[in-house]
């Protein structure tokens, strides 16, 4: 079964994002911590001394995050902490700032270092990229509690759009730790005790993460004239809450990728993302208020010259429910005057809109529509950026657009976050003090390419699609042009890049979208990546892809799917180990003999393709957002064998058909030890279940039938499962229309 190494955190997004709290831990919790663990109170602006940067001169803001709390627990002695950032300009030296500013105590940062990832997925450093990080000369640096501190100058040249890794080693320890709780980007650990800092290989560091840990900002001596910086300062929708992870596709992020492509006077600004999900305006809870963290996380970023804010939706959405547009408006004004005072340009975002969303009402409504009815007409803003208009549906205008909506009605998903980044208007940004253009290196050229190691794709009746990735190195200054040639089964696709390579190292990821055929057969297939540039330069790599077909046994019209790649969890224990599964996370599990074997059986009614309860095997899905292949079929139902743990659960799964259309279709499931509701049958009644300590036990626990309908016009692609981690499907079988 599979296990998750812990760093003890207590996130409070569960109690404070726009999301559902299911939703909230499952987007920025892979490491967990008991729920009745302390949190150290957020400090204000005020109390967190930092050596504050020149406000233009010879460091510019290529990354940043906002520290939004302190995890409380064992702290992090002995933890190497492995922090993937996405640069967004490029530099010939960088410094980090590590934070502190949620600690009570000391922290000793024995070891810090950066390095260029050397594949995408893999916490391994790309060779001759590794560089210690000082602190006033020294390797080892003690932030005090609340402080930060920036290193010294590192001679790393990146390129914009760099994977550069932060490395710091903790011996000692430091609760509360500061992080930035949603991520959305793995970042690698060891908590072993031993300092894998310097480590270029991955293997020292096993365990993964989607928060932030200590490395609040990365700054460059920036290689062009007229550099600045863009601060975004919003929520979760400014954090990126379900853009696809580790792919740097929130708003941000596109506009940095705007800004880099541009040649107006933005061109050279970095962006720097201060969004915290959760953030309100007027109350603290996910982070800091918006009115108190200004001078933190905007202001004092290295070469800031404009702020965008996007705040309030959460004042009005989540409780308490602010309702009054004014009291928010007074908020956003203030913000606005605060940054004005520091020097910087401010464009006022309008809210995004969430009809659909579980709170939505009229009265929320009218407040988002009071507030952004200020921000366009208010005057307090030196430029206006009408996201509300950028994605919403013109049909209905409370409402967003449906291709832009991630499915929760209140976050975009990657195609809105691109939408509101290109609605901004880049020159309105602002002109950025001149900056002195760092030397050039020596020139060197050479050229290198890795591939992803592996993919999966899975057939269920129609092609399908996978999108390989391959990181191009180049040495040398000037733009490395060239063009990449991705071959499967004998069958290439071509396409072009060019690398800017103003210092010693450059990175670009290349990706290619490849249809695998329906016919495709199963098994391991070579994928060659063979890159040529414009000056006669060739390298290759070769990665793997593993084509699975979705099963389905065919018995009448009804057709069992085969879950065996999709099971994460173990929720079946035997009597001779009572303690192998955990189904409820409190150690209680399914006693093994009481369920059906292995194979297909009818159970209420339906053929299910049950899965294994043998020792150390997986054989439930944990719902956590994922979506499953469905066999490409006309159906006029789906029948889900399922079971929740801690109470019933009341959430919704959304089916997908291969014209693209989607349907939400709700899925109540019950308790295991409660007994069926409405709609549901019980498929498999077991009169005791499992534990390691107390071994056979009462209640008696029930797997429950469920049946979702299906449009029989149109034809299968997926299912997507809510992320409510305390719902487990056990099966899932197709019934033919017809």
């Amino acid at each position: 079964m599979r296990r998750y190494a812990t760093l003890a955190v207590l996130f409070l997004l569960a109690a404070f994002l726009p999301l559902s709290a299911a939703a909230s831990a499952a987007a920025a919790a892979p490491i967990t911590t008991p729920a009745h663990a302390p949190v150290t109170a957020a400090p204000t602006a005020a109390h967190t001394p930092v050596n504050k940067p020149p406000r233009s001169g010879n460091w510019v803001g290529t990354w940043a995050a906002a520290a939004d709390s302190g995890s409380s627990g064992t702290g992090s002695a002995g933890y190497t902490i492995r922090n993937l950032v996405h640069t967004s300009i490029a530099g010939q030296s960088v410094r980090v700032k590590l934070s502190n500013a949620f600690g009570s105590k000391p922290v000793q940062f024995a070891h810090t270092t950066v390095a260029l990832q050397r594949l995408p997925g893999s916490a391994a450093i790309a060779p001759g990229t590794l560089r210690n990080v000082t602190f006033g000369g020294s390797r080892s640096v003690t932030i005090p509690a609340g402080e930060e501190r920036y290193s010294d100058p590192v001679p790393l040249p990146l390129a914009a759009a760099a994977n550069l890794f932060v490395t710091t080693f903790t011996p000692d320890p430091s609760d509360p730790m500061t992080f930035h709780s949603f991520a959305n980007t793995t970042s690698w650990f060891s908590a072993d005790g031993t300092d894998h800092a310097a480590d270029t290989s991955a293997a020292g560091l096993p365990s993964t993460t989607q928060s932030w840990f200590y490395v609040t900002e990365v700054d460059v001596a920036p290689t062009r004239a007229h550099a600045g910086a863009v601060v975004t300062l919003g929520d979760s929708i400014t954090d990126g809450v379900h853009s696809t992870a580790d792919a740097n596709v929130s708003w941000p992020d596109r506009l940095a990728v705007r800004l880099n492509a541009s040649h107006g006077p933005a061109a050279g600004f970095g962006v720097l993302n201060a969004g915290i999900s959760g953030n309100r305006v007027l109350l603290d809870g996910a982070g800091v208020r918006a009115t108190a963290r200004v001078d933190r996380d905007v202001v004092r970023k290295a070469g800031a010259q404009t702020m965008i804010v996007l705040e309030g939706i959460n004042d009005i959405q989540q409780t308490p429910h602010q309702l009054d547009p004014a009291e928010i408006i007074a908020g956003l004004h203030q913000i606005a005057d605060q940054a004005h005072a520091a020097g910087l340009r401010v464009l006022g975002g309008t809210i995004t809109p969430f009809e659909g969303w579980g709170t939505y009402d009229a009265n929320e409504e009218a407040a988002r529509q009071g507030v952004n009815d200020w921000i366009r007409s208010s005057g307090v803003f030196d430029a206006v950026v009408d996201f509300d208009a950028a994605v919403r549906d013109p049909a209905d205008p409370h409402r967003m657009l449906p291709k832009y909506d991630s499915g929760d009605h209140l976050h975009p998903g990657d195609a809105g976050y691109r939408a509101m980044a290109d609605s901004i208007d880049l020159k309105a940004l602002g002109r950025p003090a001149r900056v002195r253009p760092a030397p050039q290196g020596r020139p060197e050229h050479s050229l290198s390419v890795a591939a992803a190691p592996s993919s999966t794709v899975t057939i269920a009746g129609s092609a399908a699609t996978v999108s390989f990735t391959a990181r191009v190195t180049a040495q040398g200054p000037g733009t490395v042009r060239g063009s990449v040639a991705v071959t499967l089964d004998g069958k290439s696709r071509h396409s072009s890049f060019a690398v800017p390579s103003q210092g010693r190292y450059a990175q670009v990821d290349l990706a290619q979208d490849l249809e695998v055929p329906a016919t495709t057969k199963p098994g391991t297939h070579h994928v060659t990546f063979t890159v040529r540039t414009s000056d006669g330069r060739r390298a290759h790599a070769r990665a793997t892809l593993d084509v699975e077909h979705v099963g389905c046994a065919q018995s009448d019209d009804a057709c069992t799917v085969d879950l065996t790649s999709a099971y994460d969890h173990d929720s079946i224990a035997t009597a001779a180990h009572p303690g192998d599964g955990d189904f409820d996370g409190l150690g209680w599990s399914y006693a093994a003999e009481t369920l059906p074997a292995a194979d297909t059986e009818v159970l209420a009614g339906s053929p299910f393709a049950f899965p294994s309860g043998a020792d150390g095997v997986d054989n439930t899905v944990t719902a956590k957002g994922q979506t499953l292949p469905l066999p490409g079929l006309r159906a006029g139902d789906v029948r889900l064998l399922a079971a929740a743990s801690g109470g019933a659960v009341s959430t919704t799964a959304t089916v997908t058909y291969t014209d693209g259309t989607t349907a939400s279709l709700p899925l109540n499931v019950s308790d295991w030890a409660s007994g069926p509701q409405a709609g549901e049958d019980v498929a498999v009644a077991a009169p005791y279940r499992y534990k390691a300590a107390a071994g056979r036990d009462g209640p008696a626990v029930d797997i429950y039938a469920r049946t979702l309908p299906l449009d029989p016009s149109r034809t299968l692609r997926s299912i997507t499962l809510p992320d409510q981690a305390r719902l487990q499907l056990f099966a899932v079988t197709v019934h033919q229309a017809g």
